[in-house]
């Protein structure tokens, strides 16, 4: 049978009615995408500069143990470099008493020393002494230079004066000698550093 449509209108309105509620409902569904989407960010946003706070917080702390191992570190080196300069010095250190040493053990009983001069910069010593004959200077020169049968820290010597002295006592005259010898000194011997 036929149809008759008494509300000619009807079905558009209805039709209007269905996409304007799914248009609704897709501006709801919009909506709340972009709001739970801008929760979100929020949230991360929020727990970004949390972490950011702790870091800035992490930061300032290490930058004040990196100041405070700075300062132990230049106390430290300046110490190491204190320590280096001390063992410098002590190595560079010139052995005297093994010098006074040698001259008080090498010396004939009769000869009497009346000076030493020695410096810290050269290599040479300079012996003054008296004796009362002329064999007892050579004994000295021989006994002070190290050769095959002792051992000395002076490898050898030159006698550069020798003076007869005069001695009158009263009625009597002594004869005598005054000596000068200078004496080479391994440099290696000398330092506090050198091997014994």
């Amino acid at each position: 049978m036929p149809s008759i449509n008494l509300a000619p209108g009807t079905e558009y309105i209805i039709a209007a009615r269905r996409r304007r509620q799914r248009l609704y409902i897709i501006s709801i569904v919009i909506v709340v995408v972009f709001a739970i989407g801008y929760g979100v960010l929020f949230f991360v946003n929020q727990s970004f500069s949390n972490q950011d706070e702790a870091l800035k917080g992490n930061i300032q702390t290490v930058d004040a143990q990196i100041q405070k191992s700075k300062t132990d570190a230049t106390r430290v080196s300046l110490f190491e470099k204190r320590l280096t300069e001390t063992k410098t010095l002590l190595d560079a250190h010139v052995k005297w008493d093994q010098v006074f040493a040698d001259v008080e053990r090498l010396l004939p009983a009769n000869v009497t020393l009346t000076g030493i001069d020695a410096g810290t910069d050269s290599t040479t010593v300079s012996i003054q002494g008296a004796t009362p004959d002329m064999d007892s200077v050579a004994q000295a020169i021989a006994s002070l230079s190290s050769g095959a049968n002792h051992a000395s820290m002076f490898s050898n010597g030159e006698v550069k004066e020798v003076t007869r002295v005069e001695q009158k006592n009263g009625d009597q005259t002594t004869t005598g000698y005054t000596f000068t010898i200078t004496l080479t000194i391994d440099p290696g011997k000398l330092r506090a550093g050198a091997p014994q």
